[in-house]
């Protein structure tokens, strides 16, 4: 990434929350490519989110969780997705460097018991885990979860943002691609009899299906400085690379929530095509496209060879190589029939 970091104002969190009041906003999910918690205001914006009846969904890894738990619980945070990249403390701090297995998984155990004291079915628990050839063994583990009240399992392929990163993905890999094949069977042998648990898991081949939760949701983005992006894969600038081919993301920004009101945003006309072309456009297969290693096209989402600009046509999350952050809405829709286990 070439832009700043930063953390969002006071000024602009009052704006969000001016936005959520006025326009019956339904839910917000706290997520993007920061920890939430690593915010000092980040409770009291729950709170207020909360007072104002949105539901919220907490994407978080797991590092400041401990220390913020009880509290989490008590604002009645709706679904808490906590990101899990190894089953074995020398696999998770491999990824998470600072942070301990023990305290996640304490972190889960804490928020079932809260639970079934208060006699509530939320927070809706969860974990997003990375997939990489590092880990992949230890996809069957999942299921140990389940005891700890999980309730929602993600799994997802790295992005590499290098070709150092690149190495470790499991989509690039056969033997790989074969072991997390066999993985997700014992996984789904070990919860055939478990019908409150929602699984989501990515591909290690493109979909020819494109999928957009963002657009399924109308959902929008709103980064740290206010600007309103489309999702969160078009949300900043920024690199990946995928199959050997370098693709630069120039961030599509349509509004500013300190300028604007979410709805004059979400009505403009560029933003109403660009949802209609994402969900009922005809867009390129690039990733698996013969010439993908040589078209310009491919190189950056500015454009495609249909016409689109700007493109979707090779965005992981909707074609199955990644999980999107909001792929955790699907189960808080039926949180209400999910019974609470003595």
């Amino acid at each position: 990434m070439k832009e700043p970091f930063g953390s969002m104002s006071n000024g602009t969190m009052t704006r969000v929350l001016e936005e959520v009041s006025n326009n019956n906003i339904k839910a917000v999910t706290l997520s993007g490519l920061g920890e939430p918690l690593y915010h000092p205001k980040a409770l009291w914006f729950i709170k207020e989110l909360k007072e104002r009846g949105a539901r919220v969904l907490l994407n978080t890894n797991g590092i400041f969780l401990s220390k913020h738990l009880n509290e989490i619980i008590d604002l009645g945070v709706d679904a808490l997705i906590l990101s899990i990249e190894g089953l074995e403390p020398e696999t998770y701090k491999l990824f998470r460097i600072g942070a301990d297995l023990d305290i996640a998984i304490q972190c889960i155990r804490g928020t079932y018991s809260k639970k079934r004291e208060l006699k509530s079915n939320l927070p809706l628990v969860g974990v997003q885990f990375t997939l990489t050839r590092v880990n992949a063994n230890q996809i069957g583990k999942l299921s140990e979860l389940i005891r700890n009240g999980v309730g929602v399992i993600i799994i997802s392929n790295i992005i590499p943002i290098s070709h150092y990163y690149e190495e470790l993905a499991c989509f690039n890999d056969e033997d790989c691609a074969k072991l997390y094949s066999e993985q997700l069977e014992i996984l789904g042998r070990k919860l055939v009899d478990v019908w409150n648990v929602f699984v989501s898991r990515s591909y290690t081949t493109p979909q020819q299906t494109f999928h957009c939760p963002f657009v399924e949701n109308d959902a929008l983005f709103i980064r740290w400085d206010g600007k309103v992006a489309p999702c969160l894969h078009y949300s900043h600038d920024w690199v990946f690379y995928m199959n050997g081919t370098r693709r630069s993301i120039k961030s599509v920004i349509f509004g500013d929530v300190k300028e604007e009101s979410i709805v004059d945003i979400w009505r403009k006309i560029n933003y109403v095509m660009f949802r209609f072309k994402a969900k009922f456009g005809y867009k390129p297969s690039c990733f698996d496209c013969h010439l993908r290693n040589w078209c310009s096209y491919t190189f950056s989402n500015e454009a495609d060879c249909y016409g689109n600009t700007p493109t979707c046509a090779h965005c992981p999350l909707a074609r199955g190589l990644s999980s999107c952050p909001l792929i955790s809405l699907v189960p808080i829709s039926k949180i209400a029939l999910q019974p609470i286990k003595s």
